[in-house]
């Protein structure tokens, strides 16, 4: 039987520097202006010492303790119960440093609220930067910034109307979007293959592009898709590289794309 490819969109996975700079801002702004509320919870979850031993210190110690063999006598012959007591009492003591540690950072300084917390969350920005390529908010997007190539691949896999419309400068479509599921299914599809997608391409990113890591991400990913298809469409089954995929690919420039063929049996 012959073949025919009835739609195809390839999707640019690179956030533009215009993009990249407002969520890092928004980023920035958003944990200063919530300074006192944050210390306001930490400070409210562990309150006090006793607390403090029960999220902290109780746990370290119970993991701690039962490695210390009873019969075991120290070099300046510390037994089992006097190391055990002593290492509950440091672990004790450390709340009082975290406690300080935790006010000097949120203090008012120079009249301004948890000046110190700020400065650290100004000098966190170009980390947050560098970070943002291999987080999934660089493919499923914002509603603020616009969607990201994982939320476009989804609308075009349900032949979302709107779809071609949230194209972007770099992106190349051929044939329209496509249904590839029946109409119940589209609500799970879309939920499932925009946690994929996001997932897969920040793994891929993680990985410096490693080509068995983008392999298998990509096989994961038409695995996943093959199974929301609808065998009455006569779409030649998803796969890595096939005739019908969703795949992130490299271009010879290094440029991260997602790609989206669908070939059907005529």
């Amino acid at each position: 039987m012959a073949q025919k490819v009835v739609s195809y969109v390839r999707l640019m996975t690179a956030l533009p520097s215009t993009v990249v700079d407002r969520i890092v801002e928004s980023w920035a702004r958003t944990l200063k202006a919530e300074a006192e509320s944050i210390y306001e919870k930490l400070t409210s979850r562990i309150p006090d010492a006793k607390r403090f031993q029960e999220v902290l210190v109780g746990a370290s110690s119970q993991g701690f303790l039962p490695y210390i063999n009873p019969a075991f006598i120290s070099r300046s012959g510390k037994g089992e119960r006097v190391i055990k007591s002593g290492q509950i009492a440091n672990l004790k003591r450390s709340f009082e440093r975290y406690r300080k540690k935790l006010g000097w950072i949120f203090e008012s300084v120079d009249g301004i609220p948890a000046k110190r917390y700020k400065e650290l969350v100004d000098l966190k920005k170009d980390d947050f930067r560098a970070g943002l390529a291999s987080r999934t908010i660089a493919f499923t997007g914002t509603k603020i910034e616009g969607l990201g190539p994982a939320s476009i691949a989804v609308l075009w896999l349900v032949k979302d109307l709107t779809v071609e419309g949230k194209l972007r400068p770099g992106d190349d479509m051929k044939g329209g979007p496509f249904l590839i599921t029946l109409r119940e299914d589209v609500p799970n599809l879309k939920a499932t293959l925009q946690s994929r997608l996001g997932q897969a391409g920040a793994n891929i990113v993680k990985a410096d592009y490693a080509e068995p890591v983008m392999q298998a991400e990509n096989d994961h990913t038409n695995r996943i898709v093959q199974k929301f298809v609808d065998p009455a469409l006569n779409i030649v089954s998803f796969a890595t590289g096939g005739a019908s995929h969703v795949d992130y690919l490299l271009s010879e420039a290094t440029q991260l794309f997602l790609e989206i063929k669908i070939t059907v049996t005529t």
